[in-house]
């Protein structure tokens, strides 16, 4: 965490003593767990000490996996969230997880914000240097939803990538990836976690249902997707990312496609679902702080 988060002013707690300190430590508690795992986590501590802790949920991706299982409606029962923007709160609401909130606040895109604010510490702390085309494969994890391209596609992206493109994969943690980087242009990220110093350096973008995407959106480059349960992509909210790009058959040569595309018609609905992905502005710590404060 220190490596990547500059000004990060980070607390350890040994596994065993972790839920007990950070109840005497804290009165607000922002976190991704849903409220039933938060509670498990920090009943008995608190109830030890009288105090009941504030769990605010925080969203760490705005993927659209969770439109065809379950996963959103474990959102149930919370009371307090944060959420990027208008899309967001709309797919709480199609999973019955928005009515019980009492309060929620508008993130923004508040990740770019913070690369933005430490630009050349990232820029210093990039494991490679930009030579040329590259193209960032980002796929997401073998989820419920089978989801995942990984399997089926990495293989032969390595196998078609042109000598003057870079590709780069960065799997997701979940898909436990073994590979190494097996060409001098093909580069494997598996403990990279910071996206954005990444996507500005990257000419187009491949995934599947990666919440990467659409942090991809903020530079309004290209984007390709594999879809690998051929969803419909005009029915199926699942993927209403696609819309910003070009959906790609697993067997064709990627980086011909890429060279052949025209990017221009795609650029007034990248900002139109940008803009509905992430409320406008940067957050302010005032008004965050005002927010924590006001439980």
């Amino acid at each position: 965490a220190k490596k990547y988060y500059p000004d990060l002013n980070l607390l350890y707690y040994p596994p065993a003593e972790m839920a007990h300190r950070m109840v005497l430590a804290f009165d607000v508690i922002l976190s991704t767990l849903p409220k039933p795992l938060f509670d498990s986590l920090f009943f008995i501590p608190s109830s030890l000490e009288q105090k009941e802790l504030v769990n605010i949920w925080c969203p760490h991706g705005n993927s659209d996996k969770g439109h065809a299982s379950y996963f959103m409606e474990g959102l149930s029962q919370e009371q307090y969230a944060c959420v990027y923007g208008r899309k967001m709160v709309q797919f709480l609401k199609q999973k019955g997880a928005y009515n019980q909130l009492k309060k929620t606040f508008f993130l923004g895109n508040y990740r770019y914000q913070y690369f933005q604010k430490h630009r050349t510490f990232y820029q210093n702390l990039l494991p490679f240097k930009k030579t040329g085309p590259t193209l960032l494969y980002a796929p997401t994890w073998q989820d419920g939803e089978n989801s995942s391209s990984f399997l089926f596609a990495h293989q032969a992206l390595i196998h078609t990538v042109p000598k003057h493109w870079t590709l780069i994969i960065k799997p997701h943690p979940h898909l436990n990836c073994a590979l190494e980087s097996p060409k001098e242009n093909v580069l494997v990220l598996k403990d990279f976690p910071p996206i954005y110093p990444l996507l500005e350096q990257v000419d187009a973008y491949l995934g599947d249902m990666s919440s990467i995407g659409y942090d991809f959106l903020t530079f309004r480059r290209p984007l390709f997707f594999y879809n690998p349960q051929n969803r419909s992509p005009e029915t199926d909210p699942g993927l209403y990312l696609t819309r910003c790009g070009t959906l790609v058959d697993q067997k064709e040569n990627i980086f011909k496609r890429i060279e052949k595309t025209d990017p221009t018609p795609f650029l007034k609905i990248q900002e139109q679902v940008y803009d509905e992905v992430f409320e406008k502005g940067s957050i302010g710590k005032v008004a965050f702080h005002r927010f924590c404060r006001s439980f």
